[in-house]
């Protein structure tokens, strides 16, 4: 659709009606989110991801102003959450469309993703007929994102905050009880929600610890040597940086709670 087009309204219900000119460049979001069936579902993140766009803040941004006459309640927050502000109203659209839900953490009902996620045919479009063409798409089995919950989020937001955006993240979506980072196509979600319960412990059965392409061995230097500053030490300080063997340039971190982080030099 061409730059000057008025068909659509000025965005979600809160933000009130009117039509506005529609760059071009935002038209892809919107057609992505039109052909969304009843019943499913896409994060900002994944419209994003398959439009190619600047990532899930601009598709948020796209959908305030001018999502009002799309079905703006399929598009969601990381985690499930619908728009903020708009939670009851969305709530009456997913109980009409049969949209699969879950009892969130703390803030009520929240849409489950493993099911009501939209998986649109990458190899003949969105649908039959014109629909819009999807730009990127994950591989299969690659990382979709990971979810860390933490006893505070205040000091969560220093150490873990501080090492996502040094590492390229970017602060998706925050909450009264989290927050999420995305990166490409993969997100990190921190909750500190009222059914975390106990202290972490890496030692334990479950997840040791988590691995991140961190850059060159210089760029592993600086954030090793940075990180102490964010309430991270360094861990192994007597094998460092082969800790992990000798063909292994790698900082392990570990925070005031308990995590575990390498830094690997790729």
């Amino acid at each position: 659709m061409p730059d000057g087009d008025v068909s659509r309204g000025a965005g979600h219900p809160a933000y009130g009606g009117g039509p506005l000119e529609i760059p071009e460049k935002v038209e892809q979001v919107l057609e992505v989110v039109e052909w969304i069936p009843e019943g499913k579902v896409l994060t900002y993140g994944d419209v994003a991801e398959l439009v190619g766009s600047r990532g899930a803040r601009f598709v948020g941004n796209v959908m305030s102003r001018y999502g009002s006459d799309l079905p703006w309640w399929r598009v969601l927050r990381s985690g499930g959450w619908p728009p903020k502000g708009l939670e009851q109203q969305a709530l009456e659209h997913y109980r009409e469309e049969g949209t699969p839900l879950v009892r969130g953490v703390v803030d009520g009902l929240r849409v489950d993703l493993a099911r009501a996620r939209w998986e649109p045919d990458l190899s003949t479009g969105f649908g039959a007929g014109d629909g819009p063409s999807p730009v990127v798409a994950a591989p299969r089995g690659t990382l979709h994102h990971v979810e860390v919950w933490v006893t505070e989020l205040s000091a969560a937001q220093g150490d873990w905050g501080w090492l996502l955006k040094e590492l390229g993240y970017s602060l998706a979506d925050t909450w009264r009880t989290g927050q999420s980072w995305e990166l490409g196509a993969t997100y990190v979600v921190l909750e500190a929600g009222p059914e975390v319960a106990g202290e972490h412990d890496r030692l334990r059965a479950g997840v040791n610890h988590l691995a991140f392409h961190a850059g060159t061995r210089t760029d592993v230097d600086r954030l090793a040597a940075a990180a102490t500053q964010h309430g991270w030490a360094l861990m192994f300080a007597d094998r460092h940086p082969y800790a992990g063997g000798p063909g292994s340039y790698a900082a392990y971190l570990e925070n005031r709670s308990g995590f575990e982080v390498e830094l690997v030099a790729t």
